[in-house]
């Protein structure tokens, strides 16, 4: 692993736990075995384009990894439930610390981090699309409303389960998508 794969695995590991506020550069670079310089030859602008890369990185193996995860379904709902079951196994996984990242991140944001609320914005939008593509590939009338909903659902419950360190708020989602089997 390069040096500035390496700075982005455990970045990308330090904002899923601690946030953007509460990401210290220090703390990635003991945690990844770098240097402060090795750091900024990579990301000359520091924690806000350390961030964006870390967002596009995870995002897009999220998005991919959605996307393996309905390949060897044969239902809708069976993918949904694969990827409710996958955000239940990282949360647990994590011991609660981890949830989403574009969710942690984009939580914090104020009007001052315009840049990074825009790529969070355009990498929702990758995963929005992603999920909506599985509601039109099982030509589900009307794909756009409903696959909104199971995003906004799935991302609340991994809110919930997160802030109240159980995973019944995934568990429930799962439930919901198998009775409509």
């Amino acid at each position: 692993m390069n040096t500035r794969h390496k700075i982005i695995c455990t970045s990308t590991d330090v904002f899923l736990e601690k946030g953007f506020h509460g990401t210290r550069l220090d703390e990635i670079l003991n945690r990844s075995k770098t240097s402060k310089g090795s750091l900024y030859y990579y990301f000359p602008k520091g924690k806000k384009q350390l961030c964006i890369e870390c967002l596009k990185c995870h995002t897009i193996k999220l998005s991919l990894l959605y996307k393996k995860l309905f390949e060897n379904s044969t239902t809708l709902e069976e993918g949904l439930i694969k990827i409710i079951e996958n955000s239940k196994f990282e949360l647990e996984n994590s011991g609660y610390k981890t949830g989403s990242l574009l969710i942690n991140i984009s939580q914090e944001l104020d009007s001052n981090y315009k840049d990074l609320k825009e790529v969070c914005k355009e990498l929702f939008d990758l995963i929005s699309h992603t999920i909506e593509s599985f509601f039109m590939e099982y030509h589900f009338n009307k794909w756009q409303e409903p696959a909104r909903l199971f995003i906004l659902k799935l991302n609340g419950a991994i809110v919930l389960s997160k802030g109240c360190n159980t995973t019944v708020f995934l568990n429930d989602l799962k439930n919901e998508y198998a009775t409509k089997k």
